[in-house]
């Protein structure tokens, strides 16, 4: 009787099924999908045809010859360094993916083709020291080889995975003395894809995209119309207010900003939304020391300079200050961007958008009852106010929620320059302290209030409320700035 194998490569299936792919160029590992796996191969981001087919020489090498990791890596490092590829992920790491996922794929498949022999299938758990609990669940499931189960959660069923199946006769299942098992049910899930906003189900303990079995569809043509159909991943992306951002804290990013500025009022959000199509004003943030002129800033200096368009002799003075203790962030007049300090441990994941308007409504009803810890003015008009907006966002919620407010007041500097950078209205009073500095002082922190608190303000002061509104529509407009 024939036995299906499970020993080392060369494999003649696992070959024949890597072969009969088509290259198809892709941007993301999940712009194929599932089966389309099987007909495909790609390589996320290798969108140039001559990279794609080198990679895909590489891979076959390796499964035809039994070509080690080690070598995979070296051939990963010419291939990239001759195609000039600007890969995400370290280079090691980035090779053992597409390695590793190739290899157990195409093994796999041909597993698949070999055990239609067997009227059984039975599910082992890979060797792991930290086992995927889901994955060491199904360990000596046996179920027919025509059971539904078998085309979701045939191996591999993850990044890494190493589960496998191996066929079981008649025969052999009466005597192992094994059970075969009711047909499981198969939960699933929403997942997210974070990048577009797209909802796809997941079986529950499966990794997106895997659940599928290797090697069980033959459809080249219908794949390829529908890769060619996707629409490029930046026609999916959704639209965001902040477009981007350069940020050396992992908890900092232009998605977490969009995800706070979107529980703004739609007036505000529509305004702003307005003004930053018009002008895509970039955003960077950075930690103190890197905002300092020495080792670290001058080790920004390439990528900012990249990020901003920028020659790279003059991208440091686009960043740093000489008293980075003593500020928040800043900007100017001929830049295109502002810039904002935060903290390694700093996480807009973490900062509740309503309570910052909370906070800074408190601001505005302070100042109109003229109450605050500062004070300033005359002896017959002493005038009380708080700080700034942000100083005491941060004292009630913490530095990570600074950083809205913050971001808001430079933001508003840069709509105040292309408004024409207008006198604070005759007649208005101080949101804050230090909107009495300047002019401009007044109109960032007045911005800010605008934005997150409206409703307090335009009962505080109506006509200031109407100049914010009508000055970041004539910003929009612009087409220069003026100081």
């Amino acid at each position: 009787m024939a036995t299906a194998e499970y020993g080392s490569l060369p494999f003649d299936a696992a070959i024949a099924y890597f072969r009969k792919k088509v290259n198809l160029p892709s941007e993301r590992w999940t712009d194929i999908w599932r089966q389309q796996h099987d007909v495909a191969f790609t390589v996320a981001g290798a969108m140039k045809t001559d990279l794609l087919a080198d990679m895909r020489g590489a891979v076959d090498a390796a499964i035809a010859n039994g070509k080690s990791l080690t070598w995979f890596k070296s051939q990963f490092k010419d291939m990239v360094k001759r195609h000039g590829w600007d890969h995400t992920g370290e280079a090691a790491w980035r090779a053992n993916v597409i390695y590793g996922t190739n290899m157990r794929q195409s093994y796999n498949a041909g597993r698949y083709e070999q055990l239609q022999q067997f009227d059984f299938w039975r599910y082992k758990h890979g060797d792991s020291q930290y086992p995927r609990l889901n994955h060491l669940s199904k360990d000596g499931l046996v179920l027919p080889k025509a059971s539904p189960f078998w085309q979701v959660w045939f191996p591999t069923n993850g990044w890494g995975c190493k589960c496998k199946v191996f066929g079981e006769t008649t025969a052999s299942v009466k005597r192992k003395g094994l059970t075969v098992s009711a047909e499981p049910a198969i939960e699933y899930r929403d997942w997210v894809d974070k990048k577009t906003g797209e909802v796809q189900q997941v079986p529950v303990g499966i990794d997106p995209g895997f659940d599928y079995a290797p090697g069980s569809t033959s459809q080249v043509a219908k794949v390829k119309a529908q890769v060619a159909a996707k629409p490029k991943l930046a026609e999916r992306l959704p639209e965001r207010i902040v477009p981007s951002a350069f940020s050396t804290i992992k908890g900092v990013t232009a998605e977490g900003i969009d995800g706070l500025l979107g529980k703004l009022d739609a007036p505000q959000l529509t305004a702003l939304n307005d003004f930053m199509k018009a002008k895509a004003t970039k955003t960077i943030f950075v930690k103190q020391t890197e905002m300092s002129r020495g080792k670290k800033s001058a080790a920004l200096a390439a990528p900012i300079a990249e990020y901003l368009g920028v020659d790279e002799f003059y991208a440091q003075m686009k960043f740093t200050s000489r008293s980075p203790a003593r500020v928040g962030g800043f900007t100017s007049m001929s830049w295109e961007h502002i810039v904002v300090k935060a903290k390694a441990n700093d996480s807009l994941s973490k900062v509740d958008m309503l309570k910052v308007r909370e906070v800074a409504s408190e601001v505005i009803q302070d100042a109109a009852g003229n109450k605050g810890p500062h004070i300033f003015g005359t002896a017959d008009n002493p005038l009380k106010r708080h700080w700034t907006v942000s100083e005491l966002v941060e004292k009630r919620l913490g530095e990570s929620a600074r950083l809205i407010s913050t971001w808001l007041h430079e933001l508003g500097h840069q709509v105040h320059y292309y408004a024409g950078a207008p006198d604070y209205p005759a007649g208005a009073s101080w949101v804050t302290y230090y909107a009495a500095t300047n002019k401009y002082e007044s109109f960032a922190e007045a911005f800010t209030a605008w934005m997150l608190a409206p409703e307090a303000l335009k009962q505080w002061q109506p006509e200031l409320y109407d100049h914010l509104e009508q000055q970041i529509q004539k910003a929009t407009k612009a087409r220069s700035k003026t100081r």
